[in-house]
Parts: C-alpha cells; structure tokens; sequence
C-alpha cells in the first residue's frame, strides 16, 4: 500500500496544472481529458535540449496513465492519501512563504566570501591533482580523429564551436584516478600532453583536451570556489533568519503547545 499511496501522491501533486488548455495552444501529447501542451514543456525547462523534452513528456505520459489508473481502482477516495496531499499542500505553500521572506532578508556581500575565504582556506587545499577538461565520447574511431584535429588548430574558428554545440561539451574538473587508467595516466601522467586520444573506451573512443593541470597541494582560487562559499553563508544566515521568522509567527498567531500532555 505504501509504494502505491506514493506513487500516487506525487502524481496528485504534479499533474493538476496540466489538464487544461486553450484551442490555439500546441499539444505533445494526451491522456483522457488531460494534454500536455508545448508551453507547459518550455515553461518547465530551464534550456530547450531534444533529449529533455522527449523526457518530460514520457515521464507525463506514464505518470497520467498512473494517476487514470489509481483513480479507477479508487486510490483518489482513500483517507490516507487525501490526507498526505492536505499536509504535503500546506508544507508547499508554507516553505514557498518562508523562501520569499529569506529571499527578501538574507544577503551575502563579496567581503564576507573573501573573509570566509581567507579564514578557511586549508578547506580549498587541492588533496589530488586535478585538470580542467574538455571531453568527447563517440562512436567512431574516424570522428574522433577529426575531433582531435578540429581541436589542435584552436584558436575561434567556426568548426570548432560548431564541435562544441554538437556533442555539447563543456568544460568540467576532474581529479586524478577519477577516470578511467589509460586517460588517467594520458591526462596526469609524466608527459603532460594537452590533446589525449582517441582511447576506445569499451565500444566508444574517448578524445580529451586538457585545458589547464592544477598540483597537488595548490589552492583552489576564490572564483572557483566563490558559488560554493556563498552556499555555505547563505544557508547558514537563512536557518538563523528562519528560527526568527517562526518566532515571529508564533507571536502574530494562536499558538499553544501541551506537549506534557502526550
């Protein structure tokens, strides 16, 4: 009963925006009286990739025919899951208050993350050598070699950013004995190579560009670190705020507590 209740619960929860629509508007797909249409997609998705798309949309498809489902077999009357869905309503709303108040009320200036900087920076201490990379895995030995190619001559030319856009590659950090043995020692080994490859990895080939080698025992610098720093900071100031915000709360409400009682 529960692994059904849960299934069920999130898609009570998820899928009640997307029963309606107009007649101008373009549908992926449809389940019943339910339709998913293109701006409910693009709405959802932070950038347009293929891939995604294709994703939420089998993803909506199966949680419908669930949801279709457990509503015939009378899961929607159930006491148990209408009561879960009144509680999970209420923590939604009330955290997406309390959101827009840290929001509004937590800052972190630049001084703070250099001073947390400063005051910690054995914490940025590189444990392994590490190295920025570029990546591309592909299918075939003869388009790997053209993407090493493609990537020694350098410099802004147009096949090489169209090289990016394709296999849609960005740069990423790796630490050593990260990847797999033979680019470990092609990539961190003693002869230093700044293009590694193509290496067949299982049934692919493996080309990698080794933008920039960082030493073991050097320090990450301050905007490599400056997001994560201000997470830190930010979290920190935002669960002190909170425990102020619900004071408050208690003090604007009625509210009575007779925990000796239980």
């Amino acid at each position: 009963m529960y692994n059904s209740t849960g299934v069920l619960l999130l898609t009570l929860l998820t899928l009640v925006s997307c029963n309606k629509t107009n007649d101008s508007a373009v549908v992926l797909a449809r389940v019943g009286n339910s339709v998913l249409t293109r701006d409910d997609v693009m709405n959802r998705a932070h950038e347009y990739r293929p891939a995604n798309v294709e994703s939420q949309i089998t993803q909506w498809i199966n949680a419908e025919l669930l949801y279709l489902a457990g509503v015939r077999a009378g899961f929607n009357k159930d006491v148990t899951i209408v009561d879960r869905v009144k509680d999970y309503r209420k923590k939604i709303i009330g955290q997406t208050y309390l959101d827009m108040v840290l929001q509004s009320q937590v800052r972190v200036s630049t001084e703070e993350i250099k001073n947390y900087y400063s005051a910690q920076k054995e914490m940025f201490k590189r444990n392994r050598s590490e190295a920025l990379i570029n990546r591309f895995i592909v299918d075939s030995k003869k388009d790997a070699n053209k993407i090493r190619l493609t990537l020694e001559k350098r410099g802004g030319n147009k096949k090489r950013n169209e090289l990016f856009e394709k296999y849609n590659v960005n740069a990423i950090n790796v630490e050593e004995d990260q990847l797999l043995p033979a680019i470990n020692k092609a990539v961190f080994g003693g002869s230093k190579r700044n293009y590694v490859g193509p290496i067949k990895t299982g049934v692919r080939f493996t080309v990698i560009e080794v933008i920039k080698r960082f030493p073991k025992g050097t320090y990450r610098g301050l905007d490599d670190v400056y997001d994560n720093i201000y997470i830190v900071i930010q979290k920190r100031k935002a669960a002190i705020q909170s425990v102020a915000i619900i004071d408050s709360l208690k003090q604007e409400y009625l509210f009575e507590l007779n925990i000796e009682d239980f």
